[in-house]
């Protein structure tokens, strides 16, 4: 069983031979090819996402590593908001971040459009990356599009603070916010399964109880997420959600249900989660992912404390099959690499 095989098997609830690992690299690879964020990452006026050095960093890492699953690109939250008039800081060894939202008023989303991914900005860019990638690694290792949920894109395209603020002052900014970003992971979605993606990832850290309330997860979570599930299905790939809080409490499950609800494959639970729960209330219904806790294990280490919490989160979900092991969150340039290997290694050992 190949790498892709094993994560496509665990997705579909199957056992595998070995647990399969997904570490959901972003920016690791820069480090890996020892490349600065700019000559990769940079695009708008004068600059351009460089496919190639991104998708060397993707399958070096890979090669370096040997985990079963990639991100078909160096990613980071910024992809949309240059395209669309905001601005993003590209630090010279440091992960890029929004300096300018795309919609600084309420006012601007009503006059957004939806950018064309295969002509503007630096999507263009990671397309090829992902097209590059998956000539070089697909047949073998799976590979996830990478997309933001929706309060998570809306966030980054109006500001965190004035998006929840909108929630409560004017919904239907808020709303209009939220619609703009579904409908702009949809056409991620559509587009990077196209480029050679085999399932997409719902990376959505502002959508879980610890940025908004449950009924707005209700209100603009869970239909959101329906919609990018629709625009998978159309290339019939899974959907995995990844919302941050700590729906293994009793009072967050019916959360968890929602989700599954849509159709979703699988659910990342991160940090402050219970595999063990998470595997006996929902491991016969979905694929349980998740694992070591980045940073109160993964990121301090030591390699030792790190492969008995990577042994403790296989034993508690990975019997039965349907697990994939992951980092409770996404990794990043300035990470450890023994660490990392510690983890992998550990999850190579054998099947549970």
């Amino acid at each position: 069983m190949n790498s892709r095989h094993r994560v496509e098997a665990a997705l579909r609830g199957e056992t595998t031979d070995v647990v399969p690992v997904f570490l959901r690299d972003l920016t690791l690879g820069l480090d890996v090819c020892d490349l600065t964020t700019p000559e990769v990452c940079a695009g708008g006026p004068g600059g351009t996402y460089d496919a190639d050095k991104s998708a060397r960093c993707v399958i070096e890492t890979q090669r370096l590593l040997g985990h079963d699953c990639v991100v078909g690109s160096i990613h980071d939250l910024g992809l949309d908001v240059d395209a669309l008039g905001g601005r993003v800081e590209f630090p010279e060894r440091e992960i890029p971040y929004v300096v300018e939202p795309v919609f600084p008023t309420a006012q601007a989303i009503a006059r957004a459009h939806l950018p064309d991914l295969h002509s503007q900005g630096r999507m263009p860019g990671v397309l090829r990356a992902y097209q590059i990638v998956a000539k070089a690694l697909g047949d073998e290792v799976a590979i996830a599009a990478n997309v933001e949920g929706p309060v998570t894109k809306a966030g980054l395209l109006r500001g965190l603070d004035s998006l929840l603020s909108d929630m409560v002052r004017d919904p239907a900014a808020a709303r209009a916010a939220i619609d703009f970003a579904v409908a702009l992971a949809c056409e991620h979605v559509r587009a990077v399964l196209d480029a050679g993606a085999h399932f997409v990832f719902v990376a959505a850290a502002s959508d879980g109880p610890g940025i908004i309330r449950p009924e707005q997860y209700l209100e603009y979570t869970i239909p959101g997420l329906a919609e990018i599930l629709a625009a998978a299905r159309e290339r019939g790939a899974p959907v995995v959600f990844h919302p941050h809080g700590p729906f293994t409490q009793e009072r967050f499950w019916p959360l968890v249900e929602a989700a599954i609800e849509t159709g979703i494959a699988g659910f990342q639970f991160g940090e402050n989660n219970d595999l063990a729960i998470a595997k006996q209330r929902w491991g016969q219904r979905i694929c349980i992912l998740g694992g070591v806790d980045i940073p109160e294990v993964l990121l301090p280490g030591p390699p030792e404390r790190i492969r008995g919490a990577t042994k403790s989160a296989i034993a508690h979900a990975g019997k039965g099959g349907g697990y994939v092991l992951m980092p409770s969150c996404s990794i990043h340039r300035g990470f450890p690499i023994d660490h990392l290997t510690a983890m992998i290694e550990t999850a190579r050992q054998g099947a549970v």
